[in-house]
């Protein structure tokens, strides 16, 4: 990966030097983001304590998407064929869903069991560092650009935060750490159109880091999903 970040470094600074322009763009994002792979599910439970009053929820990798969110700083070349190589720096939450349909109690010297509603968010905060190239079309006056990349995401922090109602009534919250991972690559496309200074993107990326690789027993699999929607504003062009 480091051979790969230097010779891209390269080749941006080659391509700056015969750039035709670099535009600078800030970026507004949101998006929606989920889980894959054998472990990732659409519905868990609540482990909880009545003694220490706090639980966890037994799978907090869901597959239901959360709306995401982020804002983020573009620099990129476009030279006179058209060719475009740039970056993307910038922060970005990312939250997945999981639904809730019980409870699995301890009360010290006994269990209980109750059905319940709910559900459980997941909070990933990671700073992207994101290269890419592309191409631009130009459609009389509006630019049109296709790119390709791969997000290097450092976690900052990841937390479950979960909530249901019991069939007796009571609710239930979660609040825990979760980070697992230090870095997740993301390869993914771009489509993105602009009209002078303001435009529109979206785009793909899937994780290649498995969010689950510490855990211990059984088939631990699970993988980023992120559909990103934005709108960007060029400060520089």
């Amino acid at each position: 990966m480091q051979k790969t970040l230097f010779t891209y470094i390269l080749f941006l600074l080659f391509t700056n030097v015969f750039a035709q322009k670099t535009e600078v763009s800030a970026l507004l994002n949101s998006g929606l983001f989920s889980f894959s792979g054998p472990s990732a599910e659409t519905v868990s439970f609540i482990n909880y304590s009545d003694h220490t009053n706090s639980g966890y929820t037994n799978n907090p990798y869901g597959s239901k998407n959360g709306l995401c969110y982020g804002l983020s700083a573009k620099v990129q070349h476009i030279s006179k064929s058209h060719f475009i190589a740039g970056f993307n720096l910038g922060f970005e939450t990312l939250r997945s869903k999981i639904l809730i349909n019980g409870i699995s109690g301890y009360t010290g010297p006994s269990t209980y069991e109750y059905t319940a509603t709910g559900q459980t968010f997941l909070y990933h905060n990671f700073l992207n560092l994101t290269p890419f190239i592309g191409y631009r079309f130009n459609v009389k006056k509006v630019n049109i650009d296709i790119t390709g990349g791969f997000d290097m995401g450092y976690c900052l922090s990841a937390k479950e935060k979960g909530n249901a109602t019991a069939e007796n009534g009571m609710k239930y919250t979660t609040s825990v750490n979760r980070k697992t991972i230090k870095t997740d690559i993301r390869p993914g496309m771009q489509l993105s159109g602009s009209y002078k200074k303001i435009g529109i993107y979206a785009g793909y990326s899937y994780g290649l880091r498995n969010y689950m690789s510490g855990y211990i027993g059984g088939i631990n699999e699970c993988y980023a999903r992120l559909l990103r929607f934005g709108i960007t504003y060029q400060i520089k062009w």
